[in-house]
């Protein structure tokens, strides 16, 4: 997905749009899809998600799930 190409379309969309009620909507939209954003990035891990992340991280090395820091 053309990430780039998609904003400027949703763009065009929403000059088009006369509707208060629907521009609120999106507003509002846009204010819980931030909101899970900031709250996603700032939760801390319990004991025990980190262990069992761990615990995934290894199995994913294990089954070669990974990419190596030099093929970035």
């Amino acid at each position: 997905m053309n990430v780039s190409l998609e904003i400027k379309k949703i763009q065009k969309e929403l000059e088009l749009i006369q509707d208060e009620n629907l521009i609120n909507s999106i507003k509002s939209l846009l204010a819980f899809a931030k909101k899970q954003k900031t709250a996603a990035v700032l939760s801390p891990f319990t004991v025990d998600e980190y262990k069992k992340r761990a615990e995934q991280s290894e199995q994913d090395i294990k089954l070669g799930r990974f990419i190596d820091v030099d093929d970035l």
